[in-house]
């Protein structure tokens, strides 16, 4: 039977360690990236939106009057002024709330992985003992059968020391 030396054992089980974590990291990579191209999506689309709307502001502004045209820019302006408020405001309280929810998810994913490497180190401590005792048991099992070799011949030499009849 091949003994694994404790050092060997470290090695592999810190191997298993990087592996797992390497993996961890690469999920945690590819969550940010989708939620990235989630956010280009929407950014682009909300671009269009706002080119769509200016378009037709233009189209009503070319078939209004001269003083139509001066009622519905301060009109439109007096709007303009309220929505950047509002959108203002909205994003401060969903910047708020977004940022809380990636502090939250961040703090969980980093509680997990600390979970998860203290399970790892729990398991390779055990294995480690493990191994340790195992050779601690190969070692005096070996002392023991050396003594019992030394004992057997000395009592071999015994029996030939003693007188004949």
């Amino acid at each position: 039977m091949k003994t694994i030396t404790l050092s060997t054992a470290a090695l592999i089980l810190l191997g298993t360690l990087t592996v797992a974590t390497a993996d961890t990291t690469e999920t945690s990579l590819e969550n940010t990236t989708t939620e990235q191209t989630m956010t280009q999506t929407q950014t682009r689309e909300m671009k269009q939106e706002r080119v769509r709307q200016m378009n037709q502001i233009k189209e009503q502004m070319a078939n209004m009057s001269d003083a139509e045209r001066e009622a519905a820019m301060a009109e439109m302006q007096a709007q303009m002024q309220t929505q950047t408020r509002t959108r203002t405001q909205t994003r401060e309280h969903s910047g708020d709330a977004t940022e809380a929810t990636q502090t939250m998810s961040q703090t969980q994913t980093r509680t997990m992985t600390q979970e998860h490497s203290r399970t790892q180190e729990m398991t390779q401590t055990q294995q480690m003992q493990q191994m340790q005792q195992m050779q601690q048991r190969h070692g005096a099992d070996m002392e023991a059968r050396g003594a019992m070799e030394t004992m057997q011949t000395q009592t071999s030499g015994m029996g030939n020391n003693l007188p004949q009849p």
